[in-house]
């Protein structure tokens, strides 16, 4: 069968492919490697200057925001552990003010005197004796005492416990002569009738905080303070409770005047101490209830959430079953080192919060206070400086990456057209532009004349297939094409060898659509229009047969439709099978090749003996050329060419009428059947018969000027995107 390329495989958009080498670079094995030979060159060592050039600005650029990066970090960390201890000495000051003023009311005569007479009322400690001392007047006069001073006039509440843990005077009558259980406040009182005056942090226990508004508990932060006796053992320890949630809440809000740095404290358990600055964000994540529940302790986990709440992310997990944030979980496993070095420190890297959100912070554990304090800043802030420098690195990055792309594509395109093309770039007085088309045996491209500046179509013998027999079949098609000066034939201008012995020659640039992509774009063509191609088709047909020559591939996809100073101007392509019948002696290709062709075109007596052929031959392939323009598609159909050849050989050929496509005059539909009869004898005997019936049915199917021009006008804008790939006969 025809070994050339389909037209449908032409591809417009490649760069010029000549096969001037080893063979068809596409199909080569070692087509790769070869271009990175080409390339270990003088060229070679420039592009690897460029490439290095490229990576040592790149690396440097990374090197410098890295470098940028931690210095920032660092920069970040020191500003947190500052800011941190700023809080942490104001913390420490607002404690040791109130323990300082708790000890001293516990050495006060007035308070002294008082809390020996309530001890001796206690007597034995039973909840009794402990309940008739807290309503005695000495245990007014103390919690009296207490109040008037100023440091602890903002006090929640004042008790006096004794060493079992009985509460023997107390503000708030319902704690009179109840017994403490909370260990950590008995484990802080043990320590406190030793001497040594006690702070007990918030914890979210009853005992140890105090009632508030709307019924919610408060948390208190308590101060205990031994009372001693004349004989200097302690007696009975002096207990302040104060607000959490005011005074002590308030020493970690300054961080707010440095925008969006967050302070906070937080227990062994996990759980806030202090108020949280996001509580909108935790209230519509459904972290907390409400709003204001971010304002209260013990309600907020300083867990990782797994993802941003502000964002949308939901975890799945409950938040006692979160892991610690990087910091807090920094902080209590710093609980057991002796240095105090060892027990604050920072994050650089970014992590999240308990909000989620990509952070950075400072930490420490207060081993006085037995809970842990954090400041923190969002990631996208504490660098937002790097925002501007790596804008700044990723143009820049970019540029050099497109530069390295722009050197590395040239520098292998030139190597692939030094392969491809050698000295070859121009044949003759010919410059090859792009490829435009390639086939089985050549390929063709787009050139131009060196001083005429006319576009034309090359067409070079593939390398891999110039073996003597096809080397001498082109040689033919162009020497007798080039006889033919028909204008519907394609005109041939020149011939010649490249410097490797390929043939080629120069013919005609057309611009216009093959047959095949006239019915692919509009459909069947209409009658007149037919007619209008089908006598310009055998007009170029008569001059080829007068010289004795059988074009053997008349086709659709070698009849090509074009705009030549008029519209709907024939050119018929293509003489890569025509037979010279008056050179009975020229050797026939086709004695090699076997059967060349297209079999739903062929006449039978070319399927029985391809050198059997005549002029009736082509006039049979025009005849199913005017069937397929007419009904858009072919006479004969089927899975393989032996099946379409047994239909072409056996099977009578079907009428045009008769396909339910379109209905054509009588007198058309019995020409067209004639020239398909499977006996020579009953076909029109000539082109010359065959142009004399076109032009009787053209007086009565007319196709003027002004059709063709309308019909070029609509389909302009699709034909455009299109051209270069119709605009060139096949390879």
């Amino acid at each position: 069968m025809n070994e050339e390329a389909e037209p449908g495989k032409r591809r417009a958009d490649r760069p010029p492919v000549l096969d001037i080498g080893a063979g068809d670079i596409g199909a080569s094995a070692n087509a790769i490697p070869n271009l990175l030979a080409d390339l270990v060159e003088t060229e070679t060592w420039r592009n690897a200057a460029t490439v290095l050039m490229g990576a040592l600005l790149v690396g440097l650029g990374y090197w410098a925001y890295q470098g940028l990066y931690q210095a920032i970090g660092e920069n970040r960390a020191r500003s947190l552990e500052r800011l941190l201890g700023t809080v942490v000495a104001a913390v420490d000051v607002w404690v040791g003010d109130h323990r300082a003023e708790t000890v001293r009311l516990a050495r006060e005569r007035d308070v002294a005197g008082p809390a020996l007479r309530v001890a001796a009322l206690a007597g034995d400690g039973t909840p009794e004796s402990a309940a008739t001392a807290c309503r005695s007047a000495d245990a007014e006069e103390i919690v009296r005492q207490v109040r008037s001073n100023t440091v602890m006039s903002q006090a929640a509440t004042v008790r006096l416990v004794d060493r079992a843990g009985v509460v023997v005077a107390a503000e708030d009558s319902g704690s009179c002569g109840r017994r403490l259980r909370s260990t950590v406040f008995r484990q802080k009182l043990d320590l406190a009738f030793d001497g040594r005056p006690q702070v007990v942090r918030p914890y979210p226990d009853p005992e140890l905080m105090a009632g508030g508004s709307e019924g919610r508990a408060r948390p208190l932060l308590w101060i205990v303070a031994p009372l001693r006796v004349p004989d200097g053992k302690a007696a009975l320890a002096l207990a302040v409770g104060v607000y959490a949630d005011r005074e002590f809440a308030r020493l970690f809000s300054p961080a707010d005047v440095i925008g969006q740095v967050d302070t906070y404290a937080f227990g062994d358990d996990g759980l806030l101490i202090t108020p949280s600055r996001y509580g909108e964000t935790l209230a519509a994540a459904g972290e907390i209830p409400d709003e204001a529940a971010a304002d209260q302790a013990f309600t907020i986990h300083v867990r990782d959430p797994g993802g941003n709440l502000a964002a949308g992310h939901r975890s799945r997990l409950e938040p006692a079953a979160r892991p610690l944030t990087e910091p807090a979980a920094l902080a209590l496993a710093a609980r057991a080192k002796l240095a105090e070095s060892e027990r604050g420190g920072a994050v650089i890297a970014p992590y999240r919060d308990y909000t989620g959100v990509d952070t950075v912070g400072a930490w420490r554990w207060l081993s006085a206070y037995d809970m842990g304090v954090v400041a923190e800043i969002p990631a996208s802030d504490a660098f937002a400086p790097l925002r501007y420098l790596l804008v700044t690195f990723s143009v820049i990055g970019g540029f050099i990456v497109l530069v390295l792309l722009a050197a590395l594509y040239s520098a292998f395109s030139l190597a692939r057209l030094k392969r491809q093309f050698g000295r070859l770039q121009r044949l003759g007085a010919y410059t090859l532009e792009k490829q435009i088309s390639e086939g089985g045996m050549a390929t063709i491209y787009l050139a131009r004349h060196a001083l005429l500046k006319r576009p034309t179509a090359v067409k070079v013998l593939k390398k891999h297939v110039a073996t003597d027999e096809f080397i001498h079949r082109f040689e033919r098609e162009v020497q007798l094409a080039s006889q033919l000066m028909h204008p519907n034939t394609v005109e041939i201008y020149d011939f010649g060898r490249t410097r490797e012995g390929q043939p080629y020659y120069v013919m005609e640039y057309l611009d216009g659509i093959t047959l095949a992509q006239l019915v692919d774009e509009s459909g069947p063509v209409p009658p007149g229009r037919a007619l209008h191609v089908l006598r310009q088709v055998a007009a170029a047909l008569r001059e080829a047969h007068q010289r004795g020559l059988v074009h053997r591939d008349v086709k659709p996809e070698n009849v090509m439709l074009c705009r030549r100073g008029e519209d709907d101007v024939v050119k018929l392509l293509d003489f890569g099978l025509v037979k010279n019948l008056e050179r009975a002696q020229t050797r026939d290709v086709t004695k090699q090749i076997k059967i060349l062709g297209t079999p739903r075109y062929m006449a039978p007596e070319r399927l029985v003996n391809p050198a059997d052929v005549d002029a009736r031959s082509d006039i049979y392939a025009l005849g199913a050329v005017a069937y397929y323009l007419l009904t858009g598609k072919p006479i004969f159909d089927g899975d393989d060419n032996l099946e379409i050849g047994n239909q072409v050989m056996h099977r009578p050929a079907p009428r045009v009428n008769e396909s339910g496509v379109v209905q054509v005059p009588d007198a058309l539909d019995a020409l067209i059947a004639a020239c398909l009869e499977k006996d020579r004898a009953k076909r029109p005997q000539s082109a010359d018969a065959l142009i004399e019936a076109i032009d009787r049915l053209s007086s009565r199917l007319a196709w003027t000027p002004a059709d063709a021009a309308a019909w070029w006008s609509r389909h302009r804008d699709r034909l455009s995107a299109a051209a270069p790939a119709a605009a060139v006969p096949p390879a």
